[in-house]
């Protein structure tokens, strides 16, 4: 609002989040949760860490089934974030990734609506 108040164009806020729809929810955790570990020792991913009130940089990512991933992409929209970029993990496989695709792709066409 600020920035709008100054003449400058508001903001735009993107969110990489990893995302993956699978029914092999605890594998895929895991593996999110070793892959992204590193982010927990970076000072500024700390900070967003802890404003998330999350534990760990896996935390926000978004494993499970379509729903949950419809779920918490809309949860970023809602919060005003502009764009969501769903990152995938290396630990799913080709038929999740397929069921990724199929729901990011459907997102992509209701926002573009």
């Amino acid at each position: 609002m600020d920035a709008e108040r100054a003449g400058r164009p508001r903001l735009r806020i993107v969110a990489m989040v990893p995302g993956v729809v699978t029914v092999d929810i605890d594998t895929v955790r895991a593996a999110a949760t070793e892959q992204v570990a590193c982010y927990n020792e970076i000072p500024c991913y700390q900070r967003m860490i802890e404003l998330s009130r999350a534990s760990h940089a896996a935390d926000p990512a978004a494993i499970g089934d379509e729903q949950t991933l419809v779920d918490q992409i809309t949860a970023y929209f809602d919060a005003g974030i502009a764009d969501v970029v769903v990152a995938r993990t290396d630990s799913s496989t080709e038929a999740d990734r397929e069921r990724t695709w199929q729901v990011r792709g459907e997102l992509n066409r209701t926002r573009a609506a």
